[in-house]
């Protein structure tokens, strides 16, 4: 069926049902970034594929909103049909709900489903809504009507993470959930993302590609927890070790069931931010909703010990891949016929190499040419371009091993690179370069760290658009929360343990694009009579490019670190490497 079908079936669901617009975003009763199919409903009605953006259809338009990460391919992809895109965050775009407000009359009514839009959105919608007149309905899905052939929902084994990988048990980890409820005064907490989950309960799965987390909630007491998940994903060792830990087992469809009988001495903690509003509004009204974020979302993002050492094990293994994958490009034969898509399989065979690996942490992104210039450019057997022997090319990928998740960028010209793509790297390195020694006290903010990457830029009067970082999960999501390093001011501190991308870019549209990117380890450094400063520990091995490099542009601090890093790439590197390649590592490797 293609997309302008779709639209005009909605519209005849929504003229029976007499509303006027309907809102499809991106989204599961998870709230995750990355879902499994059955919920991917604004990729099924647009044909963008895309992580992020929202679809609205009205009576006569039909709009898709996405950032600027996606831009690009998002105009590709809904290609000839009735939808108009948006791009959100460009002057003078208003977001949907403002665009809706000004444009449908008092008394219409606006549509959406309930559980996969957070609470604490579905609330702002309904203001701005409410104040013109407008009716926000929130248990509506209109999709599901004729969303035929709809992928079913998955059902991979839910299986545990050994204590030896994950540094606690998940009585532990339970103990510290219910100490910080303790501190707010729940005696209740509903956890609906899928990582803290398979976090907290130190449970692994295979539901969401590239991400080994299993469909599920929980509801956790002051002394039992409940985990509602499909029965048939767990086996009888599963159910024997979590009656152990008293843990109850109930069908994932039962959670609004036993939220809405919880009691009038209940005080349920929970994250409006996280939770669906349907979840939300099917809280028992005698008991009383603590709004704070989710303990385990602050727990996990600080890694302990046994995590930290698995990571810095991984980030030899990983490295060892990427040189492999690296050195394979450049020497490969003039027979071979390489493109996008068959580069991306063969660096995942170099991964699968390496002990501990599992699965990718994300499709990886292997942009050729003028693809490099989308920050999150996806090859499709449409899109995909061969590799010639010139040209830029961004390779952006990461694993997941069960000692830990990785995430590297690196940007190589395939022939000779000209002067401005020369001058661009080399500005991009000196922001990566910049945070990735930079020292600051105790308290500070990722969005504080954020202008350290982009100073170079703003002098040549250039910018990117994306954040500077993430937080990475231990064999978990690759973007984990709260902490980020971006723009936005986000009230987070950035404290020892936490583990975080450093990745500056810079996009030219239509001609190429340079990102960097390693992981970083936040790390406490020296105490002075100012108080605590911390650092961070380089925790990615993979060499740069130095033919990118313009020596003179960067400072002697600068060439230091480079020098040191690259030392430090060969040696950690170079004995998991077969001679030749180790020997072409050393070239790579070797001091400006």
């Amino acid at each position: 069926m293609d997309t302008n079908k779709k639209i005009a079936l909605l519209r005849e669901k929504m003229a029976g049902k007499n509303i006027a617009a309907l809102v499809v975003p991106s989204g599961d009763p998870h709230q995750s970034e990355y879902m499994a199919d059955f919920w991917q409903a604004r990729q099924w009605l647009t044909g963008f594929t895309g992580s992020a953006g929202t679809a609205v259809v009205t009576r006569d338009a039909a709009i898709l909103w996405t950032d600027f990460r996606y831009w690009i391919q998002a105009v590709s992809q809904i290609g000839p049909s009735d939808f108009e895109l948006f791009k959100q965050g460009e002057s003078g775009v208003p977001e949907f709900e403002t665009w809706l407000s000004q444009t449908l009359s008092s008394g219409d009514t606006i549509a959406m489903d309930g559980k996969i839009v957070s609470a604490s959105n579905i609330k702002k919608y309904k203001k701005v809504f409410t104040e013109k007149g407008m009716t926000l309905a929130t248990d509506v899905d209109l999709i599901a009507d004729i969303w035929t052939d709809r992928p079913p929902m998955p059902a991979s084994r839910a299986w545990m993470l050994s204590d030896t990988y994950a540094g606690k048990t998940r009585g532990e980890k339970l103990d510290q959930i219910r100490s910080a409820m303790e501190k707010t005064g729940a005696n209740t907490h509903l956890m609906t993302t899928l990582d803290d989950i398979a976090w907290t309960f130190n449970l692994r799965g295979e539901d969401v590609r590239n991400t080994p987390v299993n469909l599920a909630f929980a509801l956790v007491t002051l002394d039992r927890a409940i985990l509602f998940i499909n029965p048939s994903k767990v086996d009888e060792t599963l159910v024997s070790a979590f009656e152990q830990d008293n843990i109850e087992l109930l069908a994932y469809t039962r959670v609004e069931e036993i939220l809405g009988r919880l009691g009038k001495e209940t005080r349920i903690r929970l994250d409006p931010d996280f939770v669906g509003g349907a979840f939300y509004q099917a809280v028992d009204p005698r008991a009383r909703i603590i709004e704070k974020i989710n303990p385990a979302t602050e727990l996990k993002a600080v890694k302990n010990e046994t995590e930290i050492n698995h990571v810095r094990q991984t980030a030899v293994k990983d490295g060892v891949a990427m040189v492999n994958f690296l050195h394979w490009i450049e020497t490969r034969t003039d027979s071979d016929q390489v493109s996008e898509m068959s580069v991306a399989k063969t660096l995942f065979d170099f991964r699968k190499q390496q002990p501990d690996f599992y699965i990718n942490s994300f499709d990886p992104i292997m942009a050729y040419g003028e693809h490099s210039a989308m920050c999150h450019y996806s090859a499709t057997p449409e899109s995909d371009v061969p590799l010639r022997r010139e040209g830029m090319f961004l390779t952006d990928s990461g694993g997941n091993y069960l000692t830990g998740t990785t995430d590297i960028t690196r940007t190589l010209n395939l022939g000779t690179p000209s002067k401005q793509e020369i001058k661009d790297y080399t500005l991009v390195l000196k922001g990566h370069i910049c945070v990735a020694t930079a020292f600051f006290p105790t308290g500070t903010k990722g969005f504080q760290i954020d202008t350290l990457a982009r100073q170079f830029l703003w002098k040549e009067g250039m910018n990117f658009g994306h954040g500077t970082g993430h937080g990475v999960g231990f064999f978990l999501c690759v973007h984990e929360g709260p902490a980020r390093i971006s723009p936005s001011p986000i009230d987070v501190e950035l404290k020892k343990g936490m583990l975080l991308t450093n990745e500056p870019g810079l996009y030219r549209e239509g001609r190429y694009g340079i990102r960097l990117e390693n992981m970083i380890l936040v790390a406490e450094d020296r105490k002075t009579e100012f108080g605590q400063f911390m650092r961070f520990e380089n925790m990615t091995l993979c060499h740069f490019e130095t033919s990118m490099v313009d020596k003179e542009m960067l400072c002697q601090e600068e060439i230091d670190y480079f020098n040191t890093y690259h030392q430090q790439v060969y040696e950690r590197l170079s004995p998991g490497l077969d001679p030749q390649v180790a020997a072409w590592l050393k070239q790579k490797t070797a001091p400006l």
